[in-house]
């Protein structure tokens, strides 16, 4: 096969895996992942052989892995800047975790905002399928380890006792992930939209959500 029909061929097959992770991504955001199944997804991408996401992707997990994996790395750049300055800040643990968390998926949202299908895509997955905060899935989704950001959040909750701690780490992604979907769904809706009228408040109040939950005292 010549270097030109290879390149053509290749490049045939990236748009095809393209389409196919456009497709889920809308499906899966707009319902659930639970309940679409890959030959609509098939469908809506276009693709007459039933057998390419198979080829393309493997299974279900191997498409989820790729629309996370398409998103994580620029999620996780912008993390980075704002653990490099907050750390310095003087502010508390919690309010740096907070904001660590939230922050950097909303300003990846203003930079592109059709990723409201990626983050509405971890509204549903992040919690239950991370081996740190769920030792015992099965899925084999992996997202993209920050040992920083893992670190800054272990620091905000360090008061508490190992059971509750985990407790507040799956809540704070759980909450984060909702209420930022949440959100956005609502300042598309018009009447919603006028009422809630500045998404930017929303976020800054998330973030003051996740930094009482991670820096409050146990109870006794």
């Amino acid at each position: 096969m010549s270097a030109p029909t290879e390149n053509k061929h290749a490049n045939r097959s990236a748009q095809t895996r393209e389409r196919f992770i456009e497709a889920a991504q809308r499906l899966y955001a707009e319902r659930s992942i639970d309940s679409v199944s890959l030959n609509e997804i098939t469908v809506a991408a276009g693709q007459k052989n039933r057998n390419a996401l198979q080829y393309h992707f493997g299974n279900r997990d191997g498409l989820l892995q790729s629309i996370i994996d398409q998103h994580a790395g620029r999620v996780a750049e912008l993390r980075r800047g704002y653990l490099a300055r907050e750390t310095d800040s003087g502010q508390q643990p919690a309010s740096i975790a907070a904001r660590a968390l939230v922050l950097p998926v909303v300003d990846y949202l203003e930079e592109n905002p059709g990723a409201i299908h990626y983050v509405k895509i971890l509204s549903q997955l992040a919690a239950l399928n991370n081996d740190i905060l769920n030792p015992s899935t099965s899925s084999g989704l992996t997202f993209q380890n920050d040992e920083a950001f893992d670190a800054t959040i272990r620091k905000a909750v360090a008061h508490l006792k190992a059971a509750e701690a985990q407790r507040r780490i799956f809540l704070a992604v759980s909450i984060t992930f909702h209420c930022i979907a949440d959100t956005c769904r609502a300042s598309q809706s018009t009447t919603t939209g006028s009422n809630l009228h500045n998404s930017a408040a929303l976020f800054q109040q998330i973030v003051l959500t996740i930094e009482g939950l991670l820096g409050a005292s146990a109870e006794d």
